[in-house]
């Protein structure tokens, strides 16, 4: 029997892999210890990952400037929960938040570099709404578990999260489990301050709690964000219109999907079909030319 051969290498990483953040830290975050931590529990809280500079724009935007849909339109039956879909399309004050480095790093440690955003939404819950029944948001995709991590989301709470106000419910380390979980489960609920992010792993059973208060709201900003080779929820490459996201920073851009995966668009990076509207490579020629064109191998042979 041939043995292997020391020393050999290992096959390589695949490039969808998680990126090793191990040793990582930006402005202060220990960015390895946070995606550990989404790895182990299936979730992790970061405290005063925003402040109300960045807040307070997001939130004059959801009460002046984007249009709001009353969930009672998407299925809900009390049409308590406001909701801001689509936020790309309908506003400029996500832009910057979205391409946080610390945020780009946590997301690339759970799920690898290459993905895309996936849904990009504001809510506001008000008093009377019912608890959320728990659910895994990963389970759009009908993908046998168990699989690799390819969601990662965060909620990013504008107003501070509490049991009363309908905090989010979540069933720890349920992440990595393969058979579904009951309602009636214990489950922790994650109060947090304005300013704090929740993010978690997309197989993690959780659901919005009940605001049981009768004057206060629950305003929050969630992100998902899905490997780039899975078709987004919200489709970002049809609902941001094409003079928007020309005008949008390089990187946003790739975010929305416009990035090379197989042919791209005739071979072509999308980023330039994008600006230049050309769609067909400009080495592509009708059949008759290449016929035209061929050399016969026979002919050659002979020769």
């Amino acid at each position: 029997m041939q043995q292997q051969p020391s020393g050999q290498q290992s096959a390589p990483t695949s490039p969808y892999a998680p990126v090793d953040q191990s040793g990582v830290t930006l402005d202060g975050l220990d960015i390895g210890e946070v995606v550990a931590e989404i790895h182990s529990q299936g979730y992790t809280v970061v405290e005063e990952f925003v402040g109300a500079e960045v807040i307070e724009p997001i939130r004059e935007a959801f009460n002046t400037e984007v249009p709001i849909t009353e969930m009672r339109f998407l299925g809900s039956t009390t049409g308590n929960t406001w909701r801001a879909h689509n936020l790309l399309a309908k506003t400029r004050a996500i832009d910057e938040l979205l391409l946080d480095p610390r945020l780009r790093a946590i997301v690339e440690g759970v799920i690898g570099k290459y993905h895309q955003i996936n849904i990009a939404t504001l809510f506001n819950t008000l008093p009377g709404e019912f608890k959320q029944d728990l659910h895994q948001d990963d389970g759009l995709w009908p993908i046998p578990r168990p699989h690799p991590s390819f969601l990662c989301n965060l909620l990013i709470a504008f107003d501070d999260f509490t049991i009363d106000n309908g905090a989010t419910h979540v069933v720890p380390q349920s992440h990595s489990w393969v058979k579904p979980v009951v309602q009636d489960i214990e489950t922790l609920q994650i109060e947090m301050k304005s300013g704090s992010v929740l993010f978690w792993e997309g197989g993690l059973w959780h659901g919005g709690g009940a605001n049981r208060t009768t004057d206060q709201e629950r305003m929050g900003l969630f992100i998902s964000h899905l490997i780039s080779y899975l078709r987004p929820s919200d489709l970002q490459l049809v609902s941001v219109p094409r003079e928007i996201v020309r005008e949008l920073p390089r990187r946003l851009q790739r975010l929305l999907g416009y990035y090379p995966f197989g042919n791209g668009v005739d071979g072509l990076d999308p980023l330039d079909t994008l600006y230049d509207g050309v769609v067909v490579h400009p080495e592509a020629r009708s059949a008759e030319h290449w016929r035209a064109a061929r050399t016969s191998p026979l002919q050659d042979n002979a020769q």
